[in-house]
């Protein structure tokens, strides 16, 4: 009988993810790997919430010659082997009697079939520039209706949270942003887990407030939302790690590829670095994993 402490418990963000982190420790593939699932986790609400998976797993190997700890199905049938040697197709016997043979199939026609209309071409797109919100175009300016309607869905929504916060107005007409900001130093430290990893949170706040602000006016409405002014920070930041990035790109002649990000930071990317000498940028890979590659000119 094998031994428990051979099994080890393992966490991630999925049960795949803690599975990976399994057999990555033990150095064998999945199919070598022995476990059992404690937990499947949960992702929460808005990422708050949120469970890691759990499981417990050995290497096969450390416990050969003991049952396997879930093994319920039967052994395999034992099956007479095949013969190599091609087989006859015997010749297919009347139908019985009682039995009414099938129909035969009506032979297709062999008439040319008419042709279909021909359909008129689709205009053709303007493509979406990199960074661009997936918003509709034709209503990108922010009215003081839309400020007004979002400042009161999002207070609403603070409270309703919980957050010892209020929301403050910066910018100036359609470049105007709601900013929750904490009215307690306890209330700032509180609000980063709202802004989640990379401003996932955040933006999901935004894109609510938004779909509740467009249905209360009856029109597609946008409003920026920001907390404790992450976005001006996050902005500088990848600003600078851009610069360095191209100074790199400039010194080794090779391409770098930056961090994962969102559209927006994307966006700030290829702006600090559009018209340098010597530099170009294009963005790689899917979602959520999309990311900026500086390359040489």
């Amino acid at each position: 009988m094998a031994s428990e402490s051979a099994y080890q418990e393992f966490t991630g963000k999925s049960v795949e993810e803690a599975l990976k982190i399994a057999c990555e420790t033990f150095k064998v593939g999945l199919a070598d790997l022995d476990f059992e699932i404690i937990a499947p986790g949960s992702k929460g609400v808005l990422g708050m919430g949120a469970e890691p998976a759990r499981i417990v797993a050995a290497p096969a190997s450390a416990i050969a010659g003991s049952a396997p700890k879930r093994s319920t199905e039967p052994a395999p049938r034992a099956v007479a082997p095949r013969d190599t040697e091609p087989r006859e197709v015997a010749p297919r016997e009347a139908a019985p009697r009682g039995v009414a043979p099938r129909a035969a199939r009506p032979e297709r026609s062999t008439a040319p079939r008419a042709e279909r209309p021909v359909r008129a071409p689709r205009p053709e797109r303007a493509p979406r520039e990199e960074g661009e919100p997936r918003e509709r175009r034709e209503r990108s300016e922010t009215t003081p209706e839309m400020i007004a309607g979002g400042k009161e869905i999002l207070e609403t929504l603070i409270k309703h949270l919980d957050f010892e916060a209020e929301i403050r107005l910066s910018g100036e007409g359609s470049e105007t942003v709601l900013n929750v900001a904490g009215t307690s130093p306890e209330a700032v430290e509180e609000l980063g887990n709202l802004i989640g990893r990379r401003g996932e949170r955040l933006q999901a706040i935004q894109h609510l407030v938004n779909l509740m602000l467009s249905r209360k006016l009856g029109e597609w409405a946008r409003v920026t939302v920001d907390i404790e002014e992450y976005r001006g920070r996050r902005e500088a930041q990848l600003r600078a790690l851009a610069r360095k990035a191209g100074e790199r790109v400039r010194e080794t002649g090779r391409a770098v590829q930056l961090e994962p990000m969102t559209a927006l930071e994307r966006r700030w990317v290829h702006m600090e670095l559009q018209g340098a000498s010597g530099l170009a940028t294009e963005s790689a890979g899917e979602e959520p994993e999309r990311r900026v590659v500086v390359i040489p000119a």
